[in-house]
């Protein structure tokens, strides 16, 4: 084993400091994935797959970027993830962590193409808001007054739902970005009809999960805990 290689296993694998995410000699907080690597191929059949609404056009996913945190903003996901998996004792070791899908406002041109990855400053830009420092579930219902599973942090395995969301608030924009997190669901509280009044899960859950049924037409899984990281960003 390598140097390089026994000192990335004390790292995250999305960890700005995992020496395998020096590129090009170089550090960066967004890493454009090559269209032949398998974690690009890995986060295209995620969102092939979760395009359910069959009315809507499925776009090519243009280019994929991978995002890199200080571990400074890491450890509270990482710490928080193994707290939940030491009361639910899952199978994957993560906590029952997901990928999951969430659309916002972009307001920049951030990942317009592989050489546009620094963020903006604009207060209008969520994107580059929650890139720089993860979501705030404080701003739940600024951008939808309506809660369906009441004050949290929406995300879904739906990738044509959370495209919705997907919003180019800049008229020089040509694509659509949307985020793909890592979620540690937990024991998640299922949902079959709308609870816009809850403010956190019911003692003994992690996470509230929406399922089919009277009021949700596709699955999608939402948390109030704030304790979840952006791992990849597609470009449509």
């Amino acid at each position: 084993m390598s140097t390089s290689s026994f000192e990335s296993l004390n790292f995250d694998e999305f960890s700005l400091e995992n020496p395998t995410n020096r590129f090009a000699g170089r550090r960066s907080r967004l890493a454009c994935l090559s269209h032949d690597g398998t974690h690009f191929a890995e986060v295209e059949d995620l969102f092939n797959k979760g395009w359910r609404h069959g009315r809507k056009v499925r776009p090519q996913i243009q280019g994929i970027f991978k995002i890199l945190w200080p571990d400074s903003n890491l450890e509270p996901y990482l710490q928080h993830r193994k707290q939940v998996q030491t009361r639910v004792r899952s199978r994957n070791n993560t906590g029952n962590e997901k990928l999951l899908f969430h659309g916002t406002n972009r307001a920049c041109l951030l990942g317009e193409s592989s050489s546009n990855v620094l963020l903006c400053g604009l207060k209008e830009c969520y994107l580059c808001s929650i890139l720089r420092a993860s979501f705030d579930v404080k701003k739940c219902g600024m951008k939808n007054a309506f809660k369906r599973f009441g004050h949290g942090i929406y995300t879904t395995a739906c990738s044509s739902k959370a495209d919705d969301y997907s919003c180019n608030l800049s008229q020089d924009a040509c694509l659509r970005t949307m985020l793909v997190n890592r979620v540690v669901v937990g024991r998640p509280y299922k949902r079959y009809r709308n609870a816009p009044d809850l403010v956190k899960p019911p003692d003994g859950f992690d996470s509230v999960t929406g399922e089919i049924g009277w009021d949700l037409n596709h699955e999608g899984e939402f948390t109030f805990i704030a304790h979840f990281w952006i791992p990849y960003s597609p470009c449509l």
